[in-house]
């Protein structure tokens, strides 16, 4: 979904921090009635001429025009809480949680200067220093047990400001047997950073995002992948999205439309349903309005996701998503390679941490001893058995089994007891490379 500096897919609570923080820097004029009356009916033009649903526009309209007459707002002189006291009201009738009204002059003066395309970069690149400070929304990039790649991403910011380093993320993830991009914190953001990122995991070819039909000027676009990317493309890779009540707006895009073309499975729980793309437009010299203008018509759907949210494929609890996701590409991988160590010990770990494994302490104190002449002990303490080679750290053994065990620090080397008749006689050090090494008790 393109934005430019005209048309740009935000998520309003982004503006709202930096207008409350420019805003608390100057001394605050309070309103008076003539102000709050040309807000009003500003509003009321703006929806008239631009939201996309012209019976809902009248509806917010006639809605809050009714709320002036009455009297609703007579005691509210504060800029910001009249402003937060419309949005809510505008939000309660449209049900739309794109829409949103700020106090925000310094935005409205910069706006205004904004002529050429070089203002318009500047005005882009005001909050560039926020932006760099929360890492243009990636907040952790991580190989997961298995070789599964992980990205946490929380919010979709321009390519002009963090184009390169999603180049970065996405290259770092490339290796990888599958990967999990975590969206249930993302309350979106930029449409033309998610038009980057999904063209990782498809073909140079182009394919159609979606179809965008805006009310204002009658006018339909569309947003496709694109055919150039920096960084290697993953046409093929396994793709999990972990999505929640919190996944809000671009965030959503992103998820309905590789849902949609079968390229990812979505975990976690329905989406926040918000779908329209909204304009930053001026109301007066200090308040401005973020205002849906128009709708995504999905090629395959035929519609969006507004009101309904992204209903995910595997449906658990926000907090059970990344375990769950985390078994399903495990699982993904060890059904289409060769069964290697390392992969079928990364799913059994995941599957042990959600239901531990249980042994009697009458058991594993009969795995206690020393084994290969002294060199490596085991030992009981408290519930669980520990082995410590001579002059080295003690490490706690996992259940993974009756009688095998994996020790978190060294991921490389799984621990199984042999017995007979009911006693242990040694220890087999197995390495995930598929060697084993026996060591007989003493």
């Amino acid at each position: 979904m393109i934005s430019t500096a005209k048309t740009a897919f935000a998520y309003f609570m982004f503006f709202i921090f930096f207008s409350q923080l420019f805003s608390a820097q100057q001394p605050i004029v309070k309103l008076t009635p003539a102000e709050k009356k040309l807000v009003i009916d500003s509003i009321c033009k703006r929806l008239k001429d631009i939201y996309i649903f012209p019976e809902k526009a009248k509806k917010m309209a006639d809605g809050i025009s009714y709320k002036y007459d009455r009297g609703d707002y007579n005691i509210i002189d504060d800029p910001s809480q009249f402003a937060g006291k419309l949005a809510a009201d505008l939000v309660n009738i449209s049900q739309d949680r794109h829409i949103n009204i700020t106090f925000d002059p310094i935005w409205v003066q910069t706006s205004r200067k904004a002529i050429s395309k070089k203002d318009s970069l500047e005005l882009l690149s005001r909050d560039f220093p926020n932006a760099l400070a929360d890492n243009f929304g990636f907040k952790t990039v991580d190989i997961l047990a298995g070789n599964i790649g992980y990205l946490n991403l929380t919010r979709f910011y321009a390519p002009a400001l963090g184009g390169d380093t999603a180049t970065s993320v996405m290259n770092f993830l490339s290796n990888t047997e599958s990967i999990i991009i975590d969206l249930r914190q993302n309350d979106g953001g930029r449409g033309d950073m998610v038009q980057l990122i999904a063209s990782y995991f498809f073909e140079s070819e182009p394919i159609m995002i979606a179809d965008i039909y805006s009310r204002e000027d009658d006018h339909h676009r569309q947003d496709w992948t694109l055919p150039y990317l920096p960084g290697k493309r993953m046409p093929d890779k396994p793709l999990y999205l972990l999505v929640g009540q919190a996944t809000f707006s671009a965030a959503e895009s992103l998820s309905y439309f590789l849902k949609n073309r079968n390229r990812a499975i979505l975990v976690g729980q329905v989406t926040g349903g918000g779908a329209h793309p909204v304009h930053h437009k001026i109301l007066t010299d200090r308040f401005t309005l973020f205002i849906p203008y128009a709708r995504f018509i999905d090629p395959i759907t035929n519609t969006d996701w507004e009101g309904t949210g992204v209903i995910p494929d595997i449906v658990v609890s926000e907090k059970e998503a990344l375990t769950t996701a985390h078994i399903a590409a495990l699982e993904g991988v060890v059904k289409d390679q060769a069964k290697s160590r390392s992969k079928t010990w990364a799913l059994e770990v995941v599957k042990a941490r959600i239901k531990p494994i249980a042994i009697s302490p009458v058991i594993l104190k009969s795995y206690t001893g020393s084994y290969a002449g002294g060199i490596r002990k085991l030992t009981y303490e408290e519930g669980k058995l520990y082995i410590q080679r001579n002059g080295e750290p003690r490490y706690e053994l996992v259940p993974l089994s009756g009688k095998t065990f994996h020790i978190e620090e060294l991921p490389y080397l799984h621990i199984k007891i042999n017995t007979e008749n009911g006693k242990a006689v040694s220890l087999i050090r197995q390495y995930n490379d598929g060697s084993d090494i026996q060591d007989p008790k003493d």
